[in-house]
């Protein structure tokens, strides 16, 4: 008795989560550019509250709030393409995981916790074979 996964199957897992992966990056980058600049505010303000355990400069903060979005955007763009899609998968992963040490910095413990699985899916999305759009090549 064999218990494979096709190949096809495995491929459409990956278009599939690479979708979601890029849905959940556009939605969130849109929501971020019609708040008007007050996500920016929220988050500086937060990041900036001298009670926390780690203090660092205001404008590492202040310039990072600032591309938040269009990394958003960018990333969400590039994981709807097959072009070099592992790379972006890796950039989605790396994005996150600056956004877990953003909460860990707020000491908001439960948020960084509830980032593990969401980068859990950049690292099967990246195990997966890609899927080929058009016949054409995996442009990993």
């Amino acid at each position: 008795m064999e218990n494979a996964i096709s190949t096809k199957t495995l491929k459409n897992a990956e278009l599939l989560l690479r979708i979601t992966m890029s849905i959940t990056l556009l939605v969130a980058g849109i929501s971020k550019f019609c708040s008007h600049g007050n996500f920016h505010k929220y988050y500086l303000k937060q990041f900036t509250n001298p009670n926390l355990r780690i203090n660092l400069p205001s404008t590492l903060f202040d310039i990072y709030l600032g591309l938040i979005p269009f990394i958003e955007m960018g990333i969400g763009i590039a994981l709807l393409t097959s072009f070099k899609r592992r790379f972006f998968i890796v950039v989605w992963i790396f994005y996150f995981i600056s956004l877990e040490v953003g909460h860990y910095v707020l000491e908001e413990f439960t948020s960084v916790d509830l980032l593990i699985p969401i980068i859990l899916f950049g690292v099967a999305a990246y195990i997966l074979p890609g899927y080929e759009f058009f016949g054409g090549k995996d442009n990993s």
